[in-house]
């Protein structure tokens, strides 16, 4: 793992979801520059606070520590997370919607 993998997975969180390192901060209850100085890797966060941009994003601790070349999409991993909750005959119009856009 290389040293600053804490805020480039981070940042790559972010610039993925589209929200600003200010608008990350704030809404995991931290000061106005407190992702910047996790991303440029002059603070590391804590465990809570790490916790705390997993569960904004929607992703686990293990998540997060994946490596993203060999890791299905986030995206995919919220579909993934949200699948147990559906009903089966409305799994199997979501298979047939998906197997037609893989075409």
């Amino acid at each position: 793992m290389e040293k600053n993998f804490i805020g480039e997975r981070i940042t790559s969180l972010r610039l993925n979801e589209g929200i600003s390192e200010y608008k990350l901060s704030k809404n995991i209850g931290k000061c106005n520059n407190y992702i910047n100085k996790v991303a440029s890797g002059s603070i590391t966060p804590t465990l809570d606070s790490l916790l705390a941009i997993c569960e904004y994003f929607g992703i686990t601790l293990a998540q997060f520590f994946q490596d993203e070349s060999t890791s299905v999409s986030l995206t995919a991993e919220k579909i993934i997370a949200i699948v147990p909750h559906i009903s089966e005959d409305k799994l199997q119009s979501l298979l047939t919607i998906v197997n037609s856009l893989k075409e």
